[in-house]
């Protein structure tokens, strides 16, 4: 069964009011999937009721929150939700840090729902009960506009529902392209892919055919990716080496080189690259587009895979401790 984390601050009004009021709503079979909805809070401290305002509101909805005990939020919830949804950005910011591993599942109520331009949710804690019915009712019309979208985190036997063009959330991919003078030709016809795709798409240069250095591109194009700005990002060069070296010096960056659709496929599904580096004067166009397509369509298997990014993580922020086991002698 997939599993949905709201989280919040203290864990006793917004997030308790979006678990119960989703699990009302996926009773009315509003949702392909049976969900486990939960919550917990950044600063909770574990067993304290709901709000006496939130269960009142709750209750007007016929919705009682009375078995609610609040919980700290831990890494273990992160890893095991399908999907995590705060309250605000400071929120998102949080689980992110935690575990930056995980960032592809988690999202602001109102972003997963579509709004743009405010994305938190304002806390209702210690105001009145007026304030606590209008909280409670902006959260059940953000929560119809992401009932929609929850099933494409769905999980079955530890894998990602494959869907056409499933990305892991519910809009189109937001993607990064840049290239130096040698991949500028190469670079207009992918983007012509991408705009024929629909895909948002950031052009971060080179727009001449002028000599450049290549890493002040790839790191347009990796910090984009890093900070979340962009979701997955795409580099040209001559041989797409120096790309994609420089790409990986960034933090949070797995740039993989690739000229074969094999790799590009393995590199999604086993090593969650987020940024393709392609070599212009190694692959033709018609190829290329062959590579990104597949790059594109392809999501993460997680399970075993996911341990082993873990790691790679570890070594990054200089905290892996080694395989004793991996020592022959």
């Amino acid at each position: 069964m997939p599993k949905i984390l709201f989280v919040c601050t203290g864990n006793t009004c917004r997030s308790p009011m979006a678990e119960f009021l989703l699990r009302q709503m996926l009773e009315g079979g509003e949702a392909r999937e049976q969900w486990e909805v939960s919550s917990a809070g950044i600063s909770a401290i574990g067993g304290n009721k709901a709000s006496p305002q939130a269960i009142k509101v709750l209750q007007e909805e016929g919705v009682d929150p009375g078995s609610h005990q609040s919980r700290p939020l831990g890494l273990k919830m992160i890893e095991q939700a399908d999907l995590i949804v705060t309250m605000t950005v400071d929120h998102k910011t949080v689980v992110e840090t935690l575990a930056p591993w995980e960032k592809g599942k988690i999202f602001t109520l109102k972003e997963l729902a579509g709004e743009t331009a405010e994305l938190d949710l304002a806390d209702p804690f210690g105001q009145s009960k007026e304030v606590y019915r209008r909280t409670r009712d902006e959260i059940k019309l953000l929560l119809q506009g992401v009932i929609g979208k929850m099933n494409q985190f769905a999980s079955k036997e530890g894998n990602l529902v494959s869907e056409e063009n499933n990305y892991k959330r519910g809009d189109q991919l937001k993607i990064a392209i840049a290239c130096d003078h040698a991949g500028l030709t190469l670079k207009k016809e992918l983007i012509a892919y991408l705009e024929r795709k629909g895909h948002y798409y950031q052009d971060v240069g080179t727009c001449s055919e002028q000599s450049v250095d290549y890493p002040d591109f790839a790191f347009q194009v990796a910090s984009t990716v890093a900070t979340g700005e962009n979701d997955r990002g795409i580099v040209i060069c001559g041989t797409g080496i120096g790309m994609s070296i420089a790409a990986n010096k960034v933090k949070g960056i797995r740039a993989a080189l690739c000229h074969d659709v094999f790799s590009a496929k393995a590199s999604r599904q086993h090593n969650d690259s987020n940024i393709l580096a392609i070599g212009s004067r190694v692959i033709g166009p018609g190829l290329a587009l062959e590579i990104v397509q597949t790059w594109l369509s392809e999501d993460f298997l997680g399970d075993r895979h996911k341990r082993r990014i873990n790691k790679i993580d570890l070594i990054e922020r200089g905290e892996y401790q080694g395989n004793e086991e991996g020592n022959c002698n």
